[in-house]
């Protein structure tokens, strides 16, 4: 057996993961696989002498899910950002009604 690991960087949440692995156990000669969205990366044990890297990565490519298919954002809409609150970054500070503590039956905690 031998071992590689692939860049997956648009493997970036649960469902991703659930995906990769199951395109990558219908390769033929794959015995195990590894995926992480926290890195971004898949491992793979596979046979040599059945499967190769380039057949791995043409499976993830083939998917969506190659090297090069960097994720994109969005761009925000020409008119959106007209320089409300909500556009700016500063500092949020909230306080909690003492009325709505009261009410919520947990006061004597506080």
């Amino acid at each position: 057996m031998e071992k590689a690991s692939f860049d997956v960087p648009r493997m970036y949440a649960d469902h991703h993961v659930l995906v990769v692995r199951e395109v990558l156990s219908r390769v033929a000669g794959i015995q195990d696989v590894v995926a992480s969205s926290a890195l971004k990366r898949v491992f793979v044990s596979f046979d040599p002498a059945v499967a190769s890297k380039a057949t791995i990565q043409e499976a993830l490519t083939q998917a969506g899910y190659g090297p090069d298919a960097c994720l994109e954002f969005p761009a925000i809409p020409a008119g959106k950002e007209d320089g409300s609150f909500w556009h700016t970054l500063r500092p949020r500070i909230t306080e909690t009604n003492r009325l709505d503590i009261e009410m919520s039956g947990d006061f004597r905690k506080y």
